[in-house]
């Protein structure tokens, strides 16, 4: 990757990175500025600049590490200083083709330009320690020889430890305890492995389309897809591009949407037996639809009348945009909060709820997530889902069924919702598909693809 400076009105690359970082840390989305920074960026370099910021969100725990060891000052730096130092770790510890003698250079000039000038010998001395004390001279290409090189400089913290998988796979400690408890430490270790993992695109063709002759569409126009191999609608990009690039793909593709393998396959498991009962006037509501995959999914699928709803405008227009992208224009779009939706009781065969919640399945698309998210969070997620599930409950007409769907890991948001809603409605039972399985939790490293939790319930 080149580590040419790139200008965008003024500012290089790793200046606008800064900037996304800071802005990052103090809350702002980072779709948002990250999109805004590659606006300003040459086009020739937008890749270095995205991975500038993501590649130095992903690891922010590791090089916080290297921070405190090789720090000759107390506390944590603030945080401009902070994305100055992590940016130049990303570069020698995480980067291919960045010259060493031009990672420090350009991260004392960028220091000299966001944090000041009496910050840059703090900055050159600890990133000078770093590549003499762990990488050497020059580090070496390709990233399991830089980490052979760094994993023994966290051997302080126990290897196998919770303080020593937080640190080494860049992971919140309160989330490793979480999930140590839950899935033991081996489960725990895999799964942030696999957080870590590159995320390739994998696209879903959708109903009633042919997947052979999408493949050799998508071969005609330059992208070569592979099928996966456990599901059977999904194709693997082998180079997903810039998103610009597969925006373009896209729109010229209303037979395909974006969707992870796991989403493709969890959401057939939900309604494929839904599918196979119902009829031309059966009705299906997705309750909080935005962005519009498993719509899109369903929109060639389902033989009757189909809504979809969510509760923000803005989601509200994507959703649009999808549906009008593939061509879908008989399917209903709803602005309504999920729980006081405008819409009858007792009037519904399927209720699809895939809710908002903490999103711990899907880190591996989200490196700030990681980081922004807190225990409180699961907890209200978990409350906000229970009031969801309840008013979707009630949509159902007797004999309607439940479908019930999160990205999220954690049991509250996932189990205690559902056992919850059986306890408070007594006309509301599990309903197993044919190998007896009601509800089932995808694990990302076991699944090679998102975390994802789905149940079927159903009103006697």
């Amino acid at each position: 990757m080149s580590a040419r400076p790139v200008r965008g009105g003024g500012l290089t690359a790793r200046d606008l990175a800064h900037g996304v970082l800071v802005a990052v840390h103090e809350g702002r989305r980072l779709d948002r500025e990250l999109d805004a920074a590659l606006a300003r960026a040459g086009a020739r370099d937008r890749g270095l600049l995205a991975e500038l910021v993501r590649g130095t969100l992903q690891w922010q725990a590791r090089y916080d590490h290297l921070i405190s060891r090789f720090s000759r000052r107390p506390g944590q730096p603030e945080a401009p200083l902070a994305a100055v130092l992590r940016l130049g770790l990303h570069q020698l510890c995480g980067l291919d083709g960045v010259p060493a003698h031009a990672a420090l250079n350009e991260t004392a000039e960028l220091c000299r330009r966001r944090v000041g000038a009496r910050a840059v010998g703090y900055v050159n001395g600890l990133l000078q320690n770093v590549r003499r004390d762990v990488l050497g001279e020059e580090p070496p290409q390709g990233r399991a020889a830089r980490e052979a090189l760094l994993r023994p400089w966290f051997d302080d913290l126990k290897p196998g430890s919770a303080a020593w998988q937080a640190a080494w796979h860049s992971h919140p400690r309160w989330l490793v305890d979480r999930w140590r408890a839950r899935h033991g430490a081996a489960a725990c270790e895999a799964l942030c492995a696999w957080n870590n993992e590159p995320v390739p695109v994998t696209l879903h063709v959708r109903r009633p389309h042919d997947v052979a002759q999408a493949r050799e569409a998508l071969a005609a126009s330059g992208c070569v897809a592979a099928p996966h191999a456990r599901v059977d609608r999904a194709l693997v990009v082998g180079d997903g591009g810039d998103r610009a690039s597969l925006a373009a793909l896209l729109a010229a593709q209303p037979a395909l949407i974006v969707q992870d393998a796991t989403v493709q396959e969890a959401t057939t498991w939900l309604a494929a037996d839904a599918v196979a009962a119902a009829g031309a006037d059966s009705r299906l509501v997705d309750l909080c639809a935005a962005p519009g995959g498993k719509t899109a999914l369903l929109a060639g699928w389902w033989p009757g009348a189909l809504l979809a709803a969510d509760s923000a405008r803005e989601r509200v227009r994507l959703l649009d945009d999808t549906l009008k992208r593939i061509e879908a224009p008989a399917v209903g779009v709803v602005l309504a909060d999920g729980t006081r939706p405008p819409l009858p009781d007792d009037a519904f065969d399927v209720v699809l709820l895939d809710g908002p919640c903490s999103g711990t399945g899907v880190l591996r698309h989200h490196p700030e997530g990681r980081w922004r998210l807190r225990a409180p969070h699961v907890t209200r997620s978990a409350e906000r889902l229970g009031e969801l599930a309840a008013r979707a409950a009630g949509l159902l007409k007797p004999g309607g069924c439940l479908l019930y769907a999160t990205c999220s890991l954690e049991p509250e948001e996932d189990e205690a919702v559902v056992a919850a809603l059986l306890a408070g409605r007594a006309d509301l039972e599990p309903w197993p598909d044919q190998e007896g399985r009601w509800q089932r939790l995808w694990l990302p490293h076991e699944a090679q693809g998102d975390g994802f939790f789905a149940a079927r319930l159903k009103r006697r």
